[in-house]
């Protein structure tokens, strides 16, 4: 055991702590000595009590802006956590930008037909594409009366083995005769989907009006959760929960939970198209909230949909993303901020189609940004000659299909799918059915039944597809590495910016000098030069990185460095550390990671996390190489420090004498075939990156070239 200071420890302190290391050998997650934790209510660090205080305290002041000179300061605080959605708004701002830009210059039909072309090209690209179409199976499990309508329990495959469950809603035969007009609804996040009441009464009243209505549980939803307990076989996440982990392996395949979510509609709509009682001429769509946000792509990509409804979900992308408030995985489609794809899109890309957008006064979608995306829209139609085909439905309630919007909505289909005006008011006494009652599998779970796959399935397939597709890292793969991660060339980096705050003496003669570098405007990154005094006057220099913060691991990792006769640079990547970001409500599990948020406006702007801390290594070592103290450089990395790492190892092989992973991720295929149980948090993907490349492929690189020490590896599942 590393021997401790007395001046900080008294002797029974060193035997107790000598006794626990002693017992905790024998777990699976041992340590040396106890550890305190650093006074920084908001950003938690957990460190090594063999370092004092003056050393473990917070490098950067609270408010950045502290760091700028008056002149260049921001205005109001900007607080460490808040680092890198203050760097990234400056881009969301250009992009809105240029999106205004090339809106207003959209002016013929020839214009428009060609921007509509290209952006449904550049969606589908960016959810991965979609399946061939396969047969259906279709089956009616039962039917239920109501007073005026009729309700079929359906289930059918979108893929093989992918099972969707549905309620059809048939309006009285004598009252309103067949074929009828057909509007598929997409559930929002309701934990029981297509149980939810709202949403039955949506699909009621079409029917009630002599419109059939389809309305199906999305995947996590309803019958058709994705993660069932393998013992219990009961539900393990839902909803939102349930659509962030997906996202996780989708990401690294290129795919969207979108991609699983539109294709089970665009299915729905065959489904439809299927049946001898509808005229597949005249179909629509609706829903709300999440699905108010399913149809606004299924609308946009599927010419299908003569007339479509989305409530309670448009506002505008940019105007969310200005305000740090990223929803869940399918709400975030890769580098749309970037080709320009803001909501208004969704109605544009499918003018002149009837489009109505419900919308509520006391939303959580701001009101505003849904009136400015109708502007847009309304615009652009009118520049068509057809301004009546886009509406929008306002009522003053909060966010939900409240009764205003369940009218309007039926209104809206009636006149444009059915070419009847009529007045539409609920009944009163409208209900929908249980749970019990509309079920349409016998056990209640998609997954219990033989045969049945999960949307992880799928991605595992096609994780093993492209891995029999790649090859060894070469000069091409290289080039493709960079442009997927989206580092910077490291001589176009220029010299960061370097600011020593104080030396503090330890013990062994050891001097801690802390500092922060500034490797490009409004990015801080907090640093430590452990050194020791007894060194030559240049040394080998070992950047040492971890997802903990820069102080953790010092006796296990740093300190034998130092009695190596190295010198080690600790520093926190942006994003770690201090300027680690909060956890936000949609990314509270541990298996998302705690900066979601930020993550996914980089995500929208076409850009990934591991190129900003990969660039961050780049412009570190660019500093050390023009120190008179540095000799040769190796890396050393922990956990999830140990990809971005990775990145500068291969990118700049010359640079780098070694590289040492601890605890590093097996690959990013292990996370896809993990599914459901991944602990791998999203700031460690790459959007497709395994069409290119994988963690291993890398290793292997390094290897091949003599410079890789793996100390240990993880698995991504969730322990």
């Amino acid at each position: 055991m590393t021997h401790l200071p007395t001046s900080i420890f008294s002797a029974s302190r060193r035997v107790s702590l000598f006794l626990l290391a002693i017992m905790l050998t024998f777990t699976m997650n041992a340590t040396i000595s106890q550890s305190v934790q650093c006074a920084d209510a908001e950003n938690v660090t957990e460190v090594k009590i063999s370092l004092p205080e003056a050393v473990t305290k917070p490098i950067l002041p609270e408010n950045l802006a502290e760091l700028r000179a008056p002149e260049d300061a921001e205005q109001g605080v900007i607080k460490r956590k808040d680092m890198v959605f203050t760097w990234l708004k400056p881009q969301i701002i250009a992009a809105e930008k240029k999106w205004r830009s090339d809106y207003e210059a959209r002016k013929t039909p020839e214009q428009i037909a060609e921007y509509q072309k290209l952006r449904k090209q550049q969606f589908i690209d960016a959810l991965g594409g979609f399946p061939e179409r396969t047969p259906l199976n279709a089956r009616i499990t039962g039917t239920i009366q109501y007073e005026g309508y009729s309700v079929e329990k359906v289930i059918f495959e979108s893929r093989p083995g992918m099972y969707v469950t549905g309620i059809f809603f048939k309006p009285d035969e004598k009252k309103f005769p067949k074929p009828w007009s057909g509007v598929v609804e997409a559930c929002g996040h309701s934990g029981n989907g297509k149980g939810s009441d709202f949403y039955q009464r949506v699909a009621a009243l079409h029917a009630l009006n002599g419109i059939a209505a389809f309305l199906v549980d999305p995947i996590d939803q309803g019958e058709r959760c994705q993660v069932l307990d393998p013992v219990t076989k009961k539900p393990l996440a839902a909803t939102v929960h349930g659509h962030n982990l997906l996202g996780i392996g989708s990401i690294l395949l290129g795919k969207n939970v979108a991609t699983y979510e539109i294709w089970d509609l665009m299915r729905a709509l065959d489904y439809m198209e299927s049946r001898d009682d509808i005229r597949s001429d005249r179909l629509g769509m609706t829903g709300n909230s999440g699905g108010g946000t399913q149809t606004s792509y299924v609308m946009a990509l599927d010419d299908r949909v003569v007339a479509a409804s989305s409530c309670c979900y448009t506002c505008s992308l940019y105007g969310l993303m200005k305000t740090n408030n990223a929803q869940d995985a399918e709400q975030n489609i890769f580098g749309q901020a970037a080709f320009g794809m803001d909501h208004a899109d969704y109605c544009m890309m499918r003018a002149p189609k009837a489009t109505l957008l419900g919308t509520a006064t006391h939303d959580f979608f701001p009101i505003d940004m849904a009136w400015q995306s109708f502007r847009d829209a309304k615009r652009l139609y009118q520049r068509l000659g057809y301004g009546e085909y886009v509406d929008l439905a306002e009522n003053d309630n909060p966010h939900g299909f409240n009764k205003p919007l369940r009218e309007a909505t039926v209104r809206f289909m009636l006149r444009f799918l059915d070419k009847r005006e009529a007045v539409v008011w609920e009944p009163e006494n409208l209900k929908g059915g249980s749970d019990a009652e509309i079920q349409v599998t016998p056990d209640g779970q998609v997954l219990l039944l033989e045969g049945a796959r999960t949307t992880y399935d799928f991605n595992r397939d096609y994780a093993k597809e492209l891995a029999t597709k790649r090859t060894a890292i070469n000069a091409e793969t290289l080039l493709k590495i960079r442009e997927m991660a989206g580092v910077r060339d490291a001589e176009t980096l220029g010299m960061p910016k370097c600011k020593s705050i104080e030396k503090v003496e330890l013990t062994d003669g050891i001097v801690a000098e802390k500092m922060y570098f500034e490797p490009e405007s409004r990015i801080y990154l907090p640093a430590i030069l452990f050194r020791n005094t007894s060194a030559t006057e240049k040394t080998d220099v070992m950047i040492y990185v971890t997802d903990k913060g820069k102080t953790a691991g010092y006796e296990e990792n740093i300190l034998p460095a130092l009695k190596a006769g190295k010198s080690v640079l600790a520093v926190d990547l942006r994003g770690w550390g201090e300027t680690q970001q909060v956890n936000g409500s949609y990314f509270r599990h541990a298996n998302f990671g705690s900066d979601g948020n930020d993550y996914y406006l980089a995500y929208n702007l076409g850009r990934s996390y591991v190129g900003f801390r990969t660039d961050d290594l780049f412009s570190i070592t660019r500093w050390l190489k023009s120190q008179a103290f540095c000799g040769e450089i190796e890396l050393y990395a922990v956990s999830e420090a140990c990809i971005p790492v990775l990145h500068a190892a291969v990118l700049d092989c010359d640079v780098y004498r070694h590289v040492t992973l601890e605890n590093c991720l097996i690959s990013w295929t292990n996370t896809v075939e993990n599914g459901g149980f991944s602990n791998t948090p999203l700031t460690s993907t790459i959007h497709g990156v395994l069409k290119v490349y994988d963690l291993p492929e890398m290793r292997t690189y390094l290897e091949s070239a003599g410079k890789l020490t793996v100390k240990s590896t993880k698995d991504a599942k969730i322990k």
